[in-house]
């Protein structure tokens, strides 16, 4: 799974969110503010990576268990298909 090409990740007042740009600007409205594992999830999501590639690489960045991990990625990847940014 990959991040559509039309939203783009800004930083605004230090904090960063996914801004819809292009046509998707028009068909979404709001944007959505990332934690810091937020952040890092829709940077490597740039790629066209499955779930265990995401584990693999959030567990490798941080010091949390796989469970959590896992956990947190798939309300992640939740939140991004309900949006449709995946």
């Amino acid at each position: 799974m990959k991040i559509k090409a039309h939203f783009v990740l800004k930083e605004v007042a230090g904090k960063p969110i996914v801004v819809p740009v292009k046509e998707e600007a028009v068909n979404f409205s709001g944007i959505i503010t990332l934690n810091a594992s937020g952040k890092f999830l829709f940077e490597q999501l740039q790629e066209d990576l499955g779930e265990d590639a995401l584990l693999a690489r959030m567990l490798d960045k941080y010091d949390i268990d796989e469970e959590t991990a896992k956990s947190d990625i798939e309300a992640f990847i939740k939140t991004l298909k309900d949006h449709g940014i995946i």
